[in-house]
């Protein structure tokens, strides 16, 4: 028999809805959760505050918004 898998998607681009990533880890039994911080419109964006600060370029929520998660996620 098959071990089942069990994956969430938290977000699909920055600026998605923020809460996403926490619902799916309290929601339900989950294994993994993905956060794609690679689309296109996300992309632009970071490229655009780059070029205004070098400083920038990175979403910034990334951190905040897994650790919200955290408590309840284990180590694999």
């Amino acid at each position: 028999m098959k071990q089942r898998v069990r994956i969430a998607a938290g977000q699909g681009f920055w600026g998605d809805w923020l809460e996403a990533p926490y619902r799916q880890v309290t929601g339900g039994p989950i294994d993994y959760l993905m956060m794609d911080y690679l689309a296109e419109v996300t992309m632009s964006i970071l490229q655009k505050q780059k070029s205004r600060d070098p400083a920038l370029g990175y979403a910034k929520d990334f951190v905040p918004t897994a650790v919200s998660g955290s408590p309840r996620m284990r180590a694999a």
